[in-house]
C-alpha cells in the first residue's frame, strides 16, 4: 500500500492575528452582513478622528491662495531706469535743437542794391510825380534751408518822408543761392493829400541843387525752409543815403558804381 504524504506545513499553519478567509458565500438563508451599516458607522469613525465640525474642514482645507508673483530683480529696475533716462535725454536734446534753430539756426540773407535810376521826378512845392527803378540782388547764405519771401513791400523816403510805396511780387532764394530781381515803384496822385506839407518844399529846395539823397526800404515776411524745420521772421531791409544826380534833361542816377549794402533788420 501506499504510503499517504503528511499534510504540508504550509498549509497546516494557521496564521495568528488574521481571521480565515472566508472564500465562498454564507449557506442559503443566512443573512448577509450590513456592509453600509459597518461603512458609514464604524469606518467613517475610524478615518475621519477630526472633532470639529465639518464647516471648520472647508476653511482649512478647501481655501485657495493667490500664485505667488515674484518680485523684479535689481538688474530689471536698473535696466529700466536707464532706457527711461536715455528717452528723457533724446527728447531733452530734440527740444534743445529745435530751440536753437528758432533763435540761431539760421543766417539772415544779404540784400545789395546794384543799381538805381530816376526817370521822371517833377516837383513843386504842392506835388511830386516821380519814379525809381531800381535793382537789387539777394543773397541766401544757408546751406540746408531755402527762403521764400512773401508780402513784399518797397517804398522810397526822402529823409524820413514817405514819398512813394508797392507792393511787389513774392520770390523765393534756394541755399547757397544769389537772385537778383529789378522792379520799379512810382508816386500816387491820389496818396499826394497824406504827404506832409513841408516835404515838397526841401525836395525843390534840394533838387535846385542837382542832387537829391533817397532811401529804398523793403518790408519782407521770410520763411526759412528744409525737408522737417521750418520758421519765419519779419524782415526790414534799409538802403539809405541814396544820392540821386539829376541831368539837365532831368533824368536821375545813383552815383555810385558798386554795389551798396543795405541794413537788414529782423
Amino acid at each position: 500500500m501506499g504510503t499517504v504524504a503528511p499534510p504540508s506545513d504550509d498549509q497546516s499553519k494557521i496564521v495568528m492575528g488574521y481571521p480565515p478567509m472566508n472564500r465562498y458565500p454564507p449557506p442559503y438563508g443566512y443573512p448577509k452582513p450590513d456592509l453600509a451599516y459597518h461603512h458609514h458607522k464604524d469606518y467613517a469613525n475610524s478615518i475621519n478622528p477630526n472633532h470639529y465640525p465639518q464647516s471648520f474642514d472647508g476653511y482649512y482645507y478647501q481655501q485657495t491662495y493667490a500664485p505667488l508673483v515674484p518680485e523684479p530683480s535689481r538688474t530689471t529696475s536698473v535696466g529700466r531706469a536707464m532706457i527711461s533716462l536715455l528717452i528723457f535725454l533724446t527728447l531733452g536734446m530734440c527740444m534743445l535743437s529745435i530751440v536753437i534753430f528758432l533763435l540761431f539756426g539760421t543766417e539772415d540773407p544779404d540784400f545789395h542794391l546794384v543799381s538805381l535810376t530816376v526817370p521822371n521826378f517833377n516837383v513843386t512845392n504842392s506835388s511830386l510825380v516821380a519814379s525809381w527803378d531800381a535793382n537789387i540782388t539777394v543773397t541766401n547764405q544757408n546751406e540746408a534751408f531755402k527762403v521764400q519771401f512773401l508780402q513784399v513791400v518797397s517804398s522810397f523816403f526822402h529823409e524820413e518822408d514817405l514819398l512813394a510805396i508797392s507792393p511787389l511780387q513774392s520770390f523765393q532764394v534756394e541755399t547757397r543761392q544769389t537772385l537778383g530781381m529789378s522792379f520799379g515803384v512810382a508816386t500816387d496822385p491820389t496818396n499826394q493829400e497824406k504827404l506832409h506839407n513841408g516835404v515838397f518844399p526841401s525836395i525843390v529846395q534840394e533838387r535846385s541843387t542837382g542832387i537829391v539823397c533817397f532811401s529804398l526800404r523793403l518790408s519782407l515776411k521770410a520763411e526759412y525752409k528744409s525737408n522737417s524745420l521750418w520758421k519765419k521772421a519779419s524782415l526790414k531791409v534799409n538802403c539809405k543815403n541814396l544820392q540821386v544826380s539829376f541831368s539837365p534833361t532831368g533824368e536821375g542816377k545813383w552815383t555810385e558804381d558798386f554795389p551798396k549794402k543795405c541794413l537788414l533788420f529782423s
